[in-house]
Protein backbone atom coordinates (compact mmCIF):
# COMPACT_ATOMS: atom_id res chain seq x y z
CA UNK A 1 0.00 0.00 0.00
CA UNK A 2 1.43 3.35 -1.06
CA UNK A 3 1.84 5.94 1.70
CA UNK A 4 -0.61 8.83 1.56
CA UNK A 5 0.77 11.98 -0.03
CA UNK A 6 0.56 15.07 2.13
CA UNK A 7 -0.26 17.80 -0.40
CA UNK A 8 -0.14 20.47 2.30
CA UNK A 9 3.39 19.46 3.25
CA UNK A 10 4.47 19.55 -0.40
CA UNK A 11 3.07 23.06 -0.71
CA UNK A 12 4.87 24.17 2.46
CA UNK A 13 8.14 22.71 1.17
CA UNK A 14 7.68 24.60 -2.08
CA UNK A 15 6.97 27.86 -0.26
CA UNK A 16 10.01 27.22 1.93
CA UNK A 17 12.23 27.06 -1.14
CA UNK A 18 11.28 30.65 -1.99
CA UNK A 19 11.84 31.87 1.57
CA UNK A 20 15.40 30.59 1.63
CA UNK A 21 16.69 33.41 -0.61
CA UNK A 22 16.31 35.82 2.35
CA UNK A 23 14.74 38.61 0.29
CA UNK A 24 11.61 38.81 2.45
CA UNK A 25 13.85 39.06 5.50
CA UNK A 26 15.49 42.10 3.90
CA UNK A 27 12.04 43.51 3.16
CA UNK A 28 11.02 43.11 6.82
CA UNK A 29 14.28 44.55 8.11
CA UNK A 30 13.98 47.67 5.97
CA UNK A 31 10.34 47.97 6.99
CA UNK A 32 11.33 48.18 10.66
CA UNK A 33 14.00 50.75 9.86
CA UNK A 34 11.43 52.86 8.03
CA UNK A 35 8.96 52.53 10.90
CA UNK A 36 11.60 54.39 12.93
CA UNK A 37 11.34 57.29 10.46
CA UNK A 38 7.56 57.27 10.83
CA UNK A 39 7.79 57.42 14.62
CA UNK A 40 10.66 59.88 14.89
CA UNK A 41 10.08 62.19 11.92
CA UNK A 42 6.52 61.39 10.77
CA UNK A 43 7.88 60.21 7.39
CA UNK A 44 5.63 57.36 6.28
CA UNK A 45 8.00 55.78 3.77
CA UNK A 46 7.27 52.39 5.35
CA UNK A 47 3.82 52.37 3.75
CA UNK A 48 5.32 52.92 0.29
CA UNK A 49 8.06 50.34 0.92
CA UNK A 50 5.55 47.68 1.89
CA UNK A 51 4.20 47.78 -1.68
CA UNK A 52 7.29 48.87 -3.60
CA UNK A 53 9.51 46.40 -1.76
CA UNK A 54 7.32 43.45 -2.80
CA UNK A 55 7.52 44.60 -6.43
CA UNK A 56 11.32 44.93 -6.25
CA UNK A 57 11.64 41.49 -4.65
CA UNK A 58 9.52 39.90 -7.36
CA UNK A 59 11.70 41.52 -10.06
CA UNK A 60 14.85 40.22 -8.36
CA UNK A 61 13.37 36.76 -7.97
CA UNK A 62 12.46 36.59 -11.67
CA UNK A 63 16.07 37.39 -12.55
CA UNK A 64 17.90 35.45 -9.83
CA UNK A 65 15.77 33.08 -7.71
CA UNK A 66 13.42 31.45 -10.23
CA UNK A 67 16.12 30.67 -12.87
CA UNK A 68 18.05 28.80 -10.15
CA UNK A 69 15.33 26.76 -8.43
CA UNK A 70 12.35 27.05 -10.78
CA UNK A 71 8.90 28.48 -10.19
CA UNK A 72 5.61 26.86 -9.23
CA UNK A 73 2.36 28.79 -9.09
CA UNK A 74 0.22 27.54 -6.22
CA UNK A 75 -3.46 26.87 -6.77
CA UNK A 76 -5.95 28.84 -4.66
CA UNK A 77 -3.32 31.34 -3.50
CA UNK A 78 -5.96 34.06 -3.32
CA UNK A 79 -8.28 31.92 -1.20
CA UNK A 80 -5.44 31.00 1.17
CA UNK A 81 -4.43 34.64 1.56
CA UNK A 82 -8.06 35.64 2.17
CA UNK A 83 -8.40 33.00 4.92
CA UNK A 84 -5.23 34.20 6.63
CA UNK A 85 -6.37 37.84 6.47
CA UNK A 86 -9.81 36.92 7.83
CA UNK A 87 -8.18 34.93 10.64
CA UNK A 88 -5.92 37.87 11.50
CA UNK A 89 -8.83 40.34 11.59
CA UNK A 90 -10.91 37.97 13.73
CA UNK A 91 -7.95 37.34 16.03
CA UNK A 92 -7.30 41.05 16.56
CA UNK A 93 -11.00 41.66 17.27
CA UNK A 94 -11.14 38.86 19.85
CA UNK A 95 -7.88 39.97 21.43
CA UNK A 96 -9.20 43.55 21.57
CA UNK A 97 -12.22 42.29 23.51
CA UNK A 98 -9.91 40.47 25.92
CA UNK A 99 -7.76 43.59 26.36
CA UNK A 100 -10.90 45.67 26.99
CA UNK A 101 -11.87 43.27 29.78
CA UNK A 102 -8.35 43.58 31.22
CA UNK A 103 -8.63 47.38 31.15
CA UNK A 104 -11.98 47.17 32.97
CA UNK A 105 -10.47 44.81 35.53
CA UNK A 106 -7.68 47.32 36.13
CA UNK A 107 -10.24 50.09 36.62
CA UNK A 108 -9.32 51.93 33.42
CA UNK A 109 -11.83 53.52 31.07
CA UNK A 110 -12.13 51.46 27.90
CA UNK A 111 -13.83 54.31 26.06
CA UNK A 112 -10.98 56.72 26.77
CA UNK A 113 -8.31 54.10 26.05
CA UNK A 114 -9.94 52.31 23.11
CA UNK A 115 -7.09 53.29 20.78
CA UNK A 116 -4.56 51.79 23.17
CA UNK A 117 -6.68 48.65 23.54
CA UNK A 118 -6.59 48.04 19.78
CA UNK A 119 -2.89 48.90 19.49
CA UNK A 120 -1.92 46.48 22.26
CA UNK A 121 -4.14 43.75 20.78
CA UNK A 122 -2.59 44.24 17.33
CA UNK A 123 0.95 44.13 18.72
CA UNK A 124 0.22 41.01 20.75
CA UNK A 125 -1.22 39.33 17.65
CA UNK A 126 1.98 39.90 15.64
CA UNK A 127 3.58 36.64 16.89
CA UNK A 128 0.48 34.75 15.75
CA UNK A 129 0.69 36.26 12.25
CA UNK A 130 4.39 35.50 11.99
CA UNK A 131 3.76 32.04 13.40
CA UNK A 132 1.33 31.37 10.54
CA UNK A 133 3.97 32.53 8.06
CA UNK A 134 6.57 30.32 9.75
CA UNK A 135 4.28 27.28 9.53
CA UNK A 136 3.09 27.87 5.97
CA UNK A 137 6.64 28.42 4.67
CA UNK A 138 8.63 26.24 7.07
CA UNK A 139 10.70 29.33 7.87
CA UNK A 140 10.68 29.13 11.65
CA UNK A 141 13.00 32.10 12.10
CA UNK A 142 9.94 34.20 11.27
CA UNK A 143 8.29 33.03 14.48
CA UNK A 144 11.30 34.43 16.34
CA UNK A 145 10.90 37.70 14.40
CA UNK A 146 7.25 37.87 15.43
CA UNK A 147 7.99 37.28 19.11
CA UNK A 148 10.75 39.92 19.10
CA UNK A 149 8.65 42.50 17.24
CA UNK A 150 5.41 41.83 19.13
CA UNK A 151 6.30 40.90 22.68
CA UNK A 152 9.71 42.58 22.60
CA UNK A 153 8.31 45.80 21.16
CA UNK A 154 5.44 45.87 23.64
CA UNK A 155 7.82 45.30 26.55
CA UNK A 156 10.04 48.17 25.41
CA UNK A 157 7.03 50.48 24.98
CA UNK A 158 5.83 49.69 28.50
CA UNK A 159 9.22 49.83 30.23
CA UNK A 160 11.11 52.48 28.25
CA UNK A 161 8.90 53.98 25.51
CA UNK A 162 11.49 56.59 24.57
CA UNK A 163 13.91 53.95 23.28
CA UNK A 164 11.43 52.10 21.03
CA UNK A 165 13.02 53.79 18.00
CA UNK A 166 16.43 52.37 18.86
CA UNK A 167 14.88 48.95 19.44
CA UNK A 168 13.40 49.07 15.92
CA UNK A 169 16.70 50.21 14.40
CA UNK A 170 18.67 47.44 16.08
CA UNK A 171 16.12 44.73 15.30
CA UNK A 172 15.60 45.97 11.73
CA UNK A 173 19.35 46.05 11.15
CA UNK A 174 19.81 42.51 12.50
CA UNK A 175 16.98 41.10 10.36
CA UNK A 176 18.31 42.90 7.28
CA UNK A 177 21.78 41.41 7.84
CA UNK A 178 20.23 37.96 8.30
CA UNK A 179 18.41 38.40 4.97
CA UNK A 180 21.58 39.50 3.19
CA UNK A 181 23.49 36.50 4.62
CA UNK A 182 20.72 34.13 3.52
CA UNK A 183 20.75 35.66 0.03
CA UNK A 184 24.53 35.23 -0.20
CA UNK A 185 24.23 31.60 0.95
CA UNK A 186 21.45 31.05 -1.58
CA UNK A 187 23.65 32.28 -4.43
CA UNK A 188 26.45 29.94 -3.32
CA UNK A 189 24.12 26.96 -2.94
CA UNK A 190 22.40 27.53 -6.28
CA UNK A 191 24.87 28.86 -8.86
CA UNK A 192 23.48 30.40 -12.01
CA UNK A 193 22.69 27.67 -14.56
CA UNK A 194 24.63 27.70 -17.78
CA UNK A 195 23.01 28.87 -21.01
CA UNK A 196 23.11 25.28 -22.34
CA UNK A 197 21.27 23.96 -19.28
CA UNK A 198 18.70 26.75 -19.52
CA UNK A 199 18.09 26.05 -23.19
CA UNK A 200 17.86 22.33 -22.56
CA UNK A 201 15.32 22.93 -19.77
Amino acid sequence: MKPAIDIGDIKRNTRHSYFQDGLLDVLLGFQLLLVYLAIEYNIWANVVWLVLGLVIIEVIRKRITYPRIGYVRMANQGATAARIIALCVLGIILLSVVMAIVFLFLGLSVQKNWGNVIKIAAVLFIPVIFGLLAYEHKAYRWLAYGVLIGLGGLSVMLIAPRVIQFFLIILGGIITLIGIKLFADFLKKYPKPSEEATDAG
